[in-house]
């Protein structure tokens, strides 16, 4: 089995795996399955003036808090500044469809906070009183994020692993 991944601007991103079948010309791709605990997520760095932040989407799961069985995805963002705090808009997108081919929008969120120097907060896709997602199938995490005080920074994405939840 091979792990393909690639760096990008201090990013690393992980594609998938895949594994060949020896003399069948076979070669398969194969994603992760999600469970309650999966973590693992492409992270993504977007800059504004003298403030940097990361964000993490992870992986697609049920929701272990909620008292509904509901898919859901958190995006970790932490920030580092000069600044005592920033405040960073993060939109997500909960997208269903198989790991390779057409995807569609299952559900959506749009939200603001604000972080103090040195700490993270946490975004949940889909939001509270948005749609919420109860099917099993196969999830991938989109965000996009910006840092939009004090000052206006580059929007900039990533993406989680396309996971099954059964």
């Amino acid at each position: 089995m091979t792990d393909f991944s690639w760096k990008e601007a201090g990013m690393v991103r992980r594609v998938g795996t895949a594994v060949a079948g020896v003399g069948l010309g076979l070669v398969v791709i194969a994603p992760a399955r999600a469970d309650s605990t999966a973590v693992e997520a492409a992270a993504f760095r977007f800059p504004a003036g003298r403030a940097v932040c990361l964000a993490a989407p992870e992986s697609p799961h049920w929701s272990s808090g909620a008292s509904d069985r509901r898919v859901l995805f958190k995006t970790r963002v932490t920030c580092e500044s000069t600044y005592p705090s920033v405040t960073v808009r993060i939109k997500g997108r909960l997208e269903r469809g198989p790991f390779i081919g057409p995807k569609y929008i299952a559900a959506a969120s749009d939200q603001t906070q604000v972080i103090e120097k040195g700490a993270s907060a946490t975004f949940y896709t889909p939001q509270i009183g948005g749609v919420q997602v109860s099917e099993p199938g196969w999830y991938t995490g989109a965000v996009t994020g910006q840092i939009t005080a004090p000052v206006r920074g580059n929007i900039d994405d990533g993406r989680s692993k396309t996971v099954e939840v059964r």
